[in-house]
């Protein structure tokens, strides 16, 4: 089975290396008796005999099929990572010349005792502390920059200067040293260096795709393109596709990439003037909280910030984006008053009790988050098609212990219903005079006017919450899917918290815009 395996990964494109492999029920049921948390981790185990715990008994991150596994966390934190790069030190402090360790050393105590006067900044107590200080200061920073910038120019006639050749070689070997070479096949490297290529997989495909199609990072294609000039480097492929939709709905005036919009200066990525509505999109890769000025407030305040300006803030995360792209685009239709479609009146429909099964194909179509569960599901039909969608649970969180208490947990339709909120809500009260009822309105999409309009009252603002983000995948979990109790009953440490435990399998914190709670 092994030989099967090995010859299936030596001879495949590894984007298709799984699907062989399910293919294949004998290959299948064999991988599938091997640890890993998904198909290509088991693979990779099935043949290999690494294992996923280091020698210090922590668990390491799997980053591919052709890679294997890295370290269990960051240098900083992992002494996996530590010793490695020590070694690696000393193998290039090994090749130095007794002449090049003599110049070498004594520059360091010519440096040490002009900045420090002594000979060895370790004889200082405080030496980390002083470095850090250093490096915390933006305006010393700067100059350091500079004076690298001036040695540069100095000694190569360019500020900028990198030697090319010696990079190049360095990639060169580290391909070269792969342990699968074949993984690595030179003409990914050549689509992305010949302009034409590249520019036609950029006309038919994202940048992410044609990093899936080449099997190299995203990053590798992001600078590619950069460098033929075939994108602005400052601007999101998926931005730019929004911008080409809004196009598409008629939409001309458009202030992009603006830090004059709100008090604070933060950017906004696109600004509606005629609607007063500004649309951000993140990309989840580079908003978790790992991002040096993405601070778990971050996404609430530049709501906030907009709202206080009378601006609606729509925030698009991009995994919504590509997961459920045209909910997406219906939802923009609605809110930028683009819905070509006629309207439907809910005074010509009729309110019926929706099954689950309909109400699940109708949320899962129409919402942006889905199905949930609920205990009532009204409906209202139009020529007997079910057109709009309000459900009610008592058993959510975060409600209270009353049985009086329920939530309003979806409400969502198909276009624009004039009055269907207002009928269903109407429906259900009738049928639970003594009921309660709580719902949420989520910033990223709303200010929460429906819910005024209906008669709620704004009971508190919810801050932020988090999703998790599995960087390899650019994909957002609910925070659910990694409590504690879920990680403990999967033999992780009961004494760790849910963050410790988390940062330990490489997921990212991604905090989102806030809620607002309403009360009727």
């Amino acid at each position: 089975m092994k030989e099967k395996i090995y010859q299936i990964i030596t001879s495949t494109n590894p984007k298709k290396v799984s699907q062989k492999i399910k293919n294949n029920s004998a290959l299948l049921q064999w991988v599938n008796n091997a640890y890993g948390n998904s198909l290509s981790e088991k693979i990779y185990n099935s043949i290999s005999d690494e294992g996923n715990i280091c020698k210090n008994g922590k668990e390491k991150k799997f980053k591919s099929l052709t890679s294997g596994y890295g370290f269990c966390s960051k240098t900083k934190s992992c002494e996996c990572a530590k010793e490695s790069v020590s070694l690696k030190v000393s193998e290039t402090k090994s090749k130095y010349t007794s002449n090049q360790r003599k110049e070498i050393q004594e520059k360091r105590i010519k440096t040490n005792l002009e900045k420090y006067g002594i000979t060895n900044v370790g004889q200082l107590e405080q030496s980390k502390k002083l470095h850090e200080k250093i490096y915390a200061n933006p305006v010393t920073v700067e100059k350091i920059n500079e004076k690298i910038k001036q040695t540069k120019l100095a000694r190569y006639l360019d500020p900028n200067y990198n030697n090319s050749n010696k990079i190049k070689n360095t990639f060169k070997q580290k391909r070269q040293d792969k342990f699968w070479i074949n993984k690595f096949p030179e003409k990914n490297i050549t689509a992305l260096e010949d302009k034409n290529v590249l520019l036609n997989l950029y006309k038919q495909h994202r940048p992410d795709e044609i990093a899936d199609i080449l099997n190299v990072h995203v990053q590798t294609v992001y600078r590619y393109l950069n460098n033929h000039n075939l994108r602005d480097p400052w601007k999101s492929a998926d931005e730019l596709e929004i911008i080409r939709f809004l196009h598409e709905l008629g939409i001309k005036n458009i202030v992009r990439n603006s830090r004059k919009i709100i008090p604070s200066k933060k950017e906004i990525d696109i600004f509606l003037p005629d609607l007063n509505i500004a649309i951000e999109y993140n990309g989840v890769y580079w908003h978790h909280e790992d991002v040096a000025h993405i601070t778990r407030d971050y996404h609430f305040k530049k709501f906030q910030e907009c709202e206080n300006q009378n601006i609606q803030l729509i925030t698009i995360f991009s995994n919504f984006w590509h997961s459920k792209k045209e909910i997406v685009k219906n939802m923009l239709r609605v809110k930028l008053n683009c819905w070509n479609e006629p309207s439907i009146y809910a005074r010509n429909c009729a309110i019926k009790i929706v099954n689950t099964s309909e109400a699940k194909e109708f949320l899962n179509s129409f919402h942006i988050q889905g199905y949930t569960p609920a205990t009532t599901r009204v409906g209202l039909y139009s020529n007997d098609t079910l057109v709009a969608l309000m459900t009610f649970s008592k058993s959510r969180i975060g409600i209270g212990k009353s049985n009086t208490h329920v939530e309003l947990v979806r409400f969502d339709s198909k276009g624009r219903i004039v009055g269907g909120a207002s009928k269903l809500l109407t429906f259900y009260k009738k049928q639970n005079p003594n009921d309660v009822i709580i719902s949420y309105s989520d910033n990223e999409w709303s200010t929460g006017n429906l819910y005024r309009m209906l008669g709620f009252k704004l009971d508190s603002n919810i801050k932020y919450s988090y999703w998790y983000l599995k960087p390899r995948e650019h994909r957002l979990y609910h925070r659910f899917t990694f409590s504690k109790h879920k990680l403990i009953n999967q033999g992780h440490d009961v004494n760790k918290t849910e963050s410790q435990i988390t940062k330990e399998l490489g997921l990212l914190k991604v905090w989102d815009c806030g809620k607002k709670k309403w009360i009727l």
